[in-house]
């Protein structure tokens, strides 16, 4: 495959992921309440959580599809670098895995109404929630990486490169805080960290989909022709 397709690749994987990420909890519906309550919605209304599931399954190949054309577009430029955060997007593409069972064992203990059952719904849920907060930490850092190498290959506008950068810094400095806290990052307040993440992965996104990249040739350093030459003129 060329750069360039897949670059029209990654734009439209980066707007699949996004669709899909900001779809699924909406499909789950409120996790309000206690883990009772829950179950019994579930029970009820099992369509929204299997709906969810698909959705999470989607994001899950989806980010890992993404993590392989961002390795293609960027592994010019170093290929160590590029390898290491298409690492940690596959471990984040690994972790929807967990929330996907997450999901599916609530779907099943929904079925029954025992106390044992409630108490096993109770840490299949928490254990969804946190492996977000993993998740994004293993994000943030591939983000970054490759947002950096973006910057390097002038793949995508500067100031958008700039803008993926600091967004992903932003994310790797604040989520472990917020895990050391105890608070999920995508609820409450810390939600609004994402806002500058969710800009640039939309209009990179569209960007990459609709223009393709510039050229990624890796960037040589100045002093490379002059070392070069001296080389000449020593031998």
């Amino acid at each position: 495959m060329s750069e360039r397709s897949a670059a029209r690749l990654a734009g439209a994987l980066f707007l699949l992921v996004i669709a899909a990420v900001l779809a699924s909890p909406a499909a789950a519906g409120s996790s309000a309440g206690g883990i009772a309550e829950r179950l019994d919605d579930i029970a009820t209304h099992p369509s929204g959580l299997q709906l969810s599931i698909v959705l999470l399954v989607v994001a899950g190949i989806a980010t890992l599809g993404l993590a392989a054309m961002l390795h293609a577009i960027t592994r010019r430029q170093d290929p160590s670098l590029a390898a290491f955060a298409l690492a940690c997007r596959a471990v984040e593409s690994g972790l929807y895995a967990v929330q996907i069972l997450g999901a599916m064992l609530l779907l099943s203990l929904s079925r029954q109404q025992t106390d044992s059952a409630r108490e096993l719904g109770a840490a299949a849920a928490d254990i969804a929630v946190w492996s977000t907060n993993v998740g994004a930490c293993f994000f943030a850092v591939g983000s970054a990486v490759f947002a950096y190498l973006l910057l390097r290959s002038r793949a995508i506008p500067r100031p958008l490169a700039i803008l993926g950068l600091f967004a992903s810094l932003l994310l790797a400095v604040s989520v472990p805080v917020q895990s050391a806290a105890g608070a999920v990052t995508t609820e409450g307040a810390g939600i609004l960290l994402w806002l500058p993440m969710l800009t640039f992965e939309v209009v990179a996104g569209g960007w990459l989909l609709l223009k393709g990249i510039r050229s990624t040739d890796p960037v040589r350093s100045p002093f490379a022709g002059t070392k070069q030459s001296d080389e000449v003129r020593t031998a």
